[in-house]
């Protein structure tokens, strides 16, 4: 993870690790893609809820792996302005 529950804010841009398990012909095989998700809530005591690149709402859980991709635009003014 490259930040913690707490420090994400409505607007930022996350990617969050999956593994998707896929038939083959010789059986299983697990394939492990980051998909590009957005913040759309963040409460205190809730887990953040973001929306997929396809459109899904999903929480984040503490068992998912996780990484910052770009904070929210309000948060990059706050930042210049202090």
């Amino acid at each position: 993870m490259s930040a913690t529950f707490e420090d994400l804010e409505t607007g930022d841009v996350l990617e969050i690790k999956y593994r998707l398990w896929r038939a083959t012909g010789a059986g299983e095989d697990v394939v492990e893609r980051w998909i590009s998700a957005q913040v759309i809530a963040c409460e205190p005591g809730t887990w953040p809820l973001v929306r997929l690149a396809d459109g899904q709402p999903t929480e984040i859980r503490p068992f998912m792996t996780w990484r910052r991709i770009a904070r929210s635009e309000r948060r990059k003014t706050v930042g210049l302005a202090a």
